[in-house]
Order: C-alpha cells, then structure tokens, then sequence
C-alpha cells in the first residue's frame, strides 16, 4: 500500500508542500523519500528537499554535496540544503539593510554586524523560514516535500510568519505615526518636502506583505500538508501531540499520521507490546484533535532497516493504512 493512500489530495494545487515533521530519528527521511516516490509513481513531478542538518538523506540517495540539485529517480529531483553558506548571505543582507536604514552604524568600525545578526536567537529558524519561502514559488513541479529538522526547530519555523507579521505591523504602525509627526512638523514650518515616500516604511510594508503571504500559504490546505511521523514509542508519540496541537492552533492541514517501525505481533516477545499499543492508541487519540480528522499509516518494522533508496521503493509491503481519513472521531 502507500502512504499516500490516507491523504486527501484532490485540493491540492501546484507546487504543493507536503512538510514531513516529527522527532529525530524517527524515520522522516525515509518517510519523506516513500512519499516522493509514491506521488512520481502517480506521474507527479516532485521536488524532495532536506532542510534536516543530519543530512541522512545524502547518503540515502547518493547526493554529491550540498545545495545541488540531482535526478535521483523518474520524476523525482532531491537537494540537501546546509545552512552555514545561506546564513552567511543573510547575514550580510542584513547588515547592509541596517546600514542603509541607520546610517550611524558605518561608524562602528569595529563592530561585526554581520556575525552580530548570525548570532541572534531565531537566526537559524529565518534561514529555513526563507528556503521555504523559495520552496513556495518554484515551478515546474507539482510537489515539493520538505524533510524538516527535529520538532523543536521545525514549529518555531512555522511560527514565524504571524509572529514576523504581528511585529512588523506595529513597526509600520509606529513609523506612520512618526512619518505623520514629521509631516505636520513641515508644514507648520511651512517646509515642503516628500516625508510619505519614507523608505524605511516601504521597507516594512514589504516585508509584513512577505510574511502574510507565507503565513496564508502555509494556512491553505491546497498549498500545503502537513505528515507527522513517530515511532509507537511514549517520546516520540508525546512529540506528535504537540505538532499536532501547534498545527490545530496555527491551522495548518495535517494530512497523515505514520506510526513508523511498528513491530505488531512481535512486540510481545521482546517485552514491549503494551508500550506499543498504547501508543498506537494515543495516535489514534492525536488524530482526532483536528477535524476533519487525518488518516493514520503504519509501516511495518522491517528487518532490515532501509539505507538507500531501492529500500525505500520496496516498502510498500510494510505499509497499511490504518484509519482511512476521515473516519472514527
């Protein structure tokens, strides 16, 4: 069977981002890998993008070196984005934009301002933020699918656009007033001048415009999917719970549940078949925190682990549906 067996698909339009979440070491890689090849296998062209800094899936598929493009399969390109030389680039785009909006800054010799930015906290979540801004707008591919770091990382990603939003908002909202003080100060003083054409305005009326759109994107069930991966494992299902409630509450579509490495009837001769199924039973609960409720997968543990990409397509024997979506909430 396939993964994509329990997704609804018929909304979804071009490129559509299908973003992979869950705990480290969970199986997301594989798991994004089953998903590209089940859609390239329905004649999608598909676009597989790791932004995870274990960088698992170069060796999975055999990619030379960061931030290449390869054809790894039919229909399917794969890239493995590092973060190190982008944050190096937007460090210094902000340094120049901080330097054209505060011109005192020029003075600071001394002062880095480029690692200063590098340095601040969120910085890495805004590299991913913007990759998967690209991500959004490219053509010629019908579905992207995003590998994302650890959970942690991965939801304050996706935060990020409302809270950029929220801020900017009240930064234009606070240079209007300013720019309207400004303008009734010169024509007190009987002073011309074009104070409205404020760049530092345009600047932030640019930016909070990125952001919303990113946000609706990100909002908008044709455009983008969330799937949570655990293990039946008591961590690991705590940590799709909470994917699972910060995406009810940002209102993004998750579209799958995939209890990965189930083990099934063997779970009892090794001493874990109560754990494993009371986790099965705490995902069956997750799922029903968002309505319409997603579809569950289960993928069957194999004996031999998947380690290359001719493993990935060959497991579709381990994979069953389990609650169609949909159903039983």
């Amino acid at each position: 069977m396939n993964i994509i067996d329990a997704m609804k698909r018929s909304e979804w339009s071009n490129p559509h981002v299908i973003i992979v979440m869950g705990k480290g070491g969970v199986g997301k890689t594989t798991v994004s890998i089953r998903i590209a090849v089940e859609l390239a296998d329905k004649g999608m062209n598909v676009l597989l993008a790791s932004l995870d800094p274990a960088a698992h899936m170069m060796k999975y598929l055999g990619l030379p070196r960061p931030l290449i493009e390869k054809r790894v399969l039919s229909g399917i390109t794969a890239i493995q984005y590092s973060i190190e030389p982008l944050a190096k680039k937007l460090s210094e785009d902000y340094s120049l934009l901080l330097k054209r909006l505060i011109p005192s800054l020029n003075a600071l010799a001394s002062f880095d301002i480029a690692s200063a930015i590098r340095e601040s906290p969120g910085f890495e979540e805004e590299v991913f933020l913007r990759i998967m801004e690209e991500l959004y707008s490219r053509e010629g591919v019908d579905a992207v699918i995003v590998d994302t770091p650890p959970t942690g990382v991965a939801l304050r990603v996706l935060r990020l656009p409302d809270l950029y939003g929220f801020w900017l908002s009240r930064l234009r909202e606070l240079r209007e007033r300013i720019i309207a003080t400004k303008y009734a100060i010169a024509r007190a003083l009987g002073k011309g001048g074009d104070v409205v054409n404020d760049p530092v305005l345009r600047k932030l009326e640019t930016l909070e415009n990125k952001y919303r759109k990113l946000g609706n994107e990100l909002r908008n069930p044709a455009r983008t999917s969330l799937v949570i991966v655990a293990t039946p494992e008591p961590l690991p299902v705590h940590e799709a719970r909470k994917v699972m409630e910060e995406a009810v509450r940002l209102r993004i579509r998750v579209e799958a549940i995939v209890a990965n490495r189930v083990l099934g009837e063997r779970a009892g001769s090794i001493g874990v078949g109560e754990i494993e199924a009371d986790s099965l039973r705490e995902i069956e609960e997750i799922r029903c925190l968002q309505y319409p409720p997603p579809g569950v997968v289960h993928v069957m543990h194999s004996l031999k682990p998947p380690s290359r990409l001719s493993d990935v397509v060959e497991m579709g024997g381990l994979i069953n549906v389990a609650n169609v979506f949909g159903h039983g909430c």
